[in-house]
């Protein structure tokens, strides 16, 4: 297509020529149909149409944010440095001031530090806009939209794309922007292209585009619109040419009508605005600077993000793991007038006139258990029932004598003396951990007891033992801990879901306010390239040409954003994971007997892993309700199924097949073989952590990346 084509707007050059423009998002939709429009260089087009006909979809077109599924669009502008764009929504951060915000969109355009500062001052007295410190959020909505127009022309562009300007503004300062962009066409060769639904005020423009359905019904100046269809308003011109066209399809809208006449090109469409690379390490520093300012503006909300895992550190340290302590145990004891008299007795030496029932109960209440009298088994029994105490420790009257029998005739005892001898115990086994905690107090508390007396008596105390011995533990300690157990699956729990929460919040919420659409649109080229080679000190000149070819590029990059994103969140991973590290190995005694360089690379790869989980979670979620449902949807299944809470051995087979591939489950496990035994990296069940985790990053950034290109951009189209 020639861009030299004349029209009939004073024989002007066209800057935007777009012809048989066809887009749908599916069969039944079609949003643009054999579309053609000229827009004049150096004049002011108003494209006018009601809501949902397709300008909005149009103007994606042009800027390179969506693509033609057929037909061609060519811009004078080759590069988005020489394009100001402007979304209908305001699409600016809140809690940034006015510098900061033409600071951060001024450095995605390749400008300087002077020239932005020069750039704000001239627009803040153009747009009458308050001080630079000024606060966006506490700005006036038209104040918020001048600031949304200056970012649009921070840089200086020579086509100006406004979609919706004046939506919702006041009359007067919907005039006052009218009266700009005119004076800016006249007097500055600026080419700018405006979108609105109020027909009426575009009557200022100089060429009016009348779009319907999809297709544009006239392409004139307004005076000539009116004339050609003797009407005394340009709203009575579009009803003619919308009652034209509704005449002309009659009988034409089935169903299938679109479909059927629905181009099928050959080659797909040419971009107009194309990237030359991916990556621009300067819009990468000023993404990077846009989320240190957010970070600085929103203080509270970091503080939560950093102190949240050490909460939940402290939280689970001092919460699980911990035996209970002060259980309440029902006592009938029929050799004594009451256990309280067990408190006046010698309880020491080979002394068989005391009762030895008294012995045993003390060795119980050494472990903290709380002994509570009843003088009848069915009485004790009811309070078990009625979950009054968790158990039932019984002596009959003869117990003392009964048991030194059985010990001193061994074979000879006879069956009475057995039964008496024996401690009987009834337990309220609902819950597995007490009830199992009871019992091995009860046993370890019995042999402890009777190994005491055999020393006193002196006889060999190895005697009363059972005849297991447990040798030292190979790995860890005879008495482990659960929180031992559980401590690397909850710091590898909260290294993989942490940055994902962070990263989907970040990245829904620039999407859905319309943010990291403006960021994308954004770019700079060869014309700022020289102000970046003078801001970089002792820089020679031989090498300027090869980075001048690198930084002359279109538009924010989805790689950009990741990596800058990336940037701050191993920063916030880094002191996350540090806090974490004192509190559960620092301030409580866990394990830790392995490599602390391969431990923080684990959970460095595990973060990056959760991370990029959130990246999934963020392009294929486009409200934080679906993201929600897809995050907390997958974290008790994770959580169960990594080993948290049971080991992996103890579920069903399926269960177990399934749970050896999820993200954090071999990681967990590595974590437990470095941590607890101290096993290299040439061991498999160590390396086969770090390959999941690697594996796992590869995966959702795969998925990512095909969400990305099937919808054409972060944003589904």
């Amino acid at each position: 297509m020639d861009m030299n084509v004349m029209n009939s707007n004073g024989g002007k050059e066209a800057a935007v020529m777009v012809r048989n423009a066809y887009k749908r998002f599916n069969v039944a939709n079609v949003v643009l149909h054999g579309l053609n429009m000229t827009v004049p260089e150096g004049t002011v087009y108003g494209l006018l149409g009601p809501s949902g006909c397709g300008k909005t979809t149009l103007l994606h077109c042009i800027v390179g944010r969506s693509e033609l599924d057929s037909g061609e669009i060519k811009v004078k502008a080759k590069k988005k440095a020489n394009i100001g764009y402007m979304p209908q929504e305001i699409a600016l951060y809140n809690e940034f001031s006015i510098i900061e915000t033409m600071t951060y969109y001024g450095r995605l355009f390749g400008l300087c530090g002077k020239k932005i500062e020069k750039r704000t001052e001239e627009l803040l007295k153009f747009l009458e806009l308050p001080s630079k410190s000024s606060i966006v959020g506490k700005l006036s909505g038209g104040q918020e939209r001048r600031v949304s127009f200056a970012v649009a022309l921070i840089h200086d562009p020579q086509l100006l794309i406004l979609d919706e300007p004046t939506v919702g503004v006041d009359p007067v300062l919907s005039a006052s922007i009218w009266e700009r962009l005119l004076h800016m066409a006249a007097h500055g060769n600026k080419t700018v292209i405006i979108t609105t639904h109020y027909i009426e005020e575009a009557r200022q423009a100089h060429t009016i585009g009348l779009m319907r359905n999809g297709q544009l019904l006239a392409e004139e100046s307004p005076s000539q619109l009116m004339i050609q269809h003797n009407c005394s308003t340009l709203e009575q011109a579009f009803l003619e040419l919308s009652k034209r066209q509704y005449t002309s399809t009659i009988g034409q809208e089935d169903e299938n009508c679109n479909i059927e006449v629905y181009p099928t090109p050959k080659e797909k469409p040419e971009v107009p605005l194309q990237h030359d690379v991916n990556c621009s390490w300067k819009r990468i520093f000023a993404q990077l600077t846009k989320n240190f300012y957010w970070m600085k503006r929103n203080k509270a909300i970091m503080c939560f993000l950093l102190l949240l895992p050490v909460v939940q550190c402290f939280l689970f340290c001092l919460c699980i793991g911990r035996d209970p302590r002060g259980l309440k145990v029902a006592v009938v004891n029929e050799e004594v007038q009451g256990i309280s008299s067990c408190d006046w007795l010698p309880l020491e030496g080979c002394n068989f006139s005391v009762p030895l029932s008294c012995r045993y109960l003390k060795k119980i209440q050494q472990k903290t258990y709380n002994l509570i009298e009843y003088y009848d088994i069915e009485t004790a029994k009811n309070a078990i029932k009625t979950n009054e105490v968790w158990g039932l420790i019984y002596f009959s009257k003869n117990y003392t004598a009964s048991l030194v029998e059985r010990i001193m005739l061994k074979e000879e005892t006879d069956n009475v003396s057995i039964a008496l001898s024996e401690v009987n115990v009834w337990q309220d086994m609902s819950n597995q951990y007490i009830s199992n905690l009871l019992r091995k107090d009860a046993l370890n508390g019995y042999v402890e007891f009777l190994q005491g007396v055999f020393f006193d008596c002196g006889w060999p105390p190895r005697m009363a033992d059972i005849p297991i011995k447990l040798e030292k533990a190979i790995y860890g300690n005879n008495n482990p801990s659960f929180s031992h157990f559980t401590a690397p699956a909850i710091i590898s729990l909260f290294e993989f879901y942490l940055p994902m929460v962070f990263t989907v919040g970040a990245i829904l919420m620039e999407k859905m306010a319309g943010l990291l659409e403006r960021s994308l649109v954004a770019g700079f080229g060869q014309k700022y390239v020289n102000q970046w080679f003078q801001e970089v000190e002792n820089y020679h000149n031989q090498f300027k040409p090869h980075f001048s070819k690198l930084w002359s590029l279109a538009g924010v990059t989805i790689l950009e954003v990741v990596i800058s994103h990336m940037v701050v969140q191993f920063i916030v991973i880094s002191i996350q994971t540090t806090l974490m590290m004192l509190v559960l190995f620092v301030l409580y005694d866990n394990p830790l007997a392995g490599s602390l360089l391969w431990i923080l690379l684990l959970l460095f790869l595990t973060g990056t892993s959760g991370m990029c989980y959130g990246f999934m979670v963020a392009v294929m979620c486009n409200t934080d309700t679906a993201a929600t449902f897809m995050g907390l949807g997958s974290f008790f299944p994770l959580a169960m199924l990594s080993g948290m809470m049971w080991p992996l051995e103890g579920m069903h087979w399926i269960l177990r097949s399934i749970g050896w591939i999820l993200p954090i489950t071999l990681s967990t496990e590595t974590f437990r073989a470095l941590s607890a035994r101290a096993w290299t990296i040439t061991h498999p069940t160590v390396y086969k952590g770090f390959f999941s985790s690697f594996g796992w990053i590869c995966f959702f950034m795969f998925i990512t990346m095909l969400v990305v290109k099937k919808n054409h951009g972060l944003r589904r189209k």
